[in-house]
């Protein structure tokens, strides 16, 4: 793990940028879904107010309430304001959240690639010891327990060289699982 002070994440905020996009987008929809919603159900309520007549004004002068301006007018730029806000609100979570997501995921993923490349030293860690702490321990203890398998393996083959020392087929097989074994980092 890089020293912390090397770190970037404003700079690689993306790490996943497909399952990110995604993400930020699905939660863009929603937010703009129930904007929309919003809307059409506040232009809905009004136009059917307004055919009845039932407008409910502050004053109790008639005349001037005729000469207030359409409803719709002093709402809809509100609502509109207001939608905009939770739009920007839902970028921000959007991008946070699939970052929180995205994250875990990368170093699962860069964790897996060096176990398949025979690395059985490596460690998988977060920051986020709470979330994270089932996964980990057992991501972890999944590698320790074919390292100790391994090293059984090399101890049992250095204990069957020994007995097999005038056998030249056992000898040559013996060196082809030490070859193999030697592929495999965990020591």
């Amino acid at each position: 793990m890089p020293d912390q002070n090397a770190r970037q994440p404003v700079r690689h905020f993306f790490i996943k940028k497909s399952l990110q996009y995604k993400i930020i987008v699905e939660i863009l929809f929603v937010v703009f879904l129930t904007a929309l919603l919003t809307t059409v159900t506040v232009s809905l309520v009004y136009n059917a107010k307004s055919q009845n007549g039932s407008f409910y004004y502050m004053s109790n002068d008639t005349k001037k309430d005729l000469e207030l301006k359409n409803i719709l007018e002093v709402i809809l730029p509100s609502v509109i304001s207001a939608q905009f806000i939770s739009m920007i609100i839902g970028l921000g979570i959007g991008l946070f959240s699939s970052r929180k997501i995205a994250v875990p995921i990368y170093k699962f993923e860069k964790w897996v690639t060096q176990l398949k490349k025979g690395n059985l030293l490596t460690r998988l860690e977060f920051r986020e010891k709470e979330e994270m702490e089932d996964l980990t321990h057992e991501c972890n203890a999944l590698a320790d327990f074919y390292r100790t398998k391994f090293v059984e393996i090399q101890g049992s083959l250095e204990k069957l060289e020994e007995k097999v020392a005038s056998d030249d087929a056992a000898k040559e097989q013996i060196e082809e699982i030490k070859q193999t074994l030697k592929k495999v980092n965990f020591c």
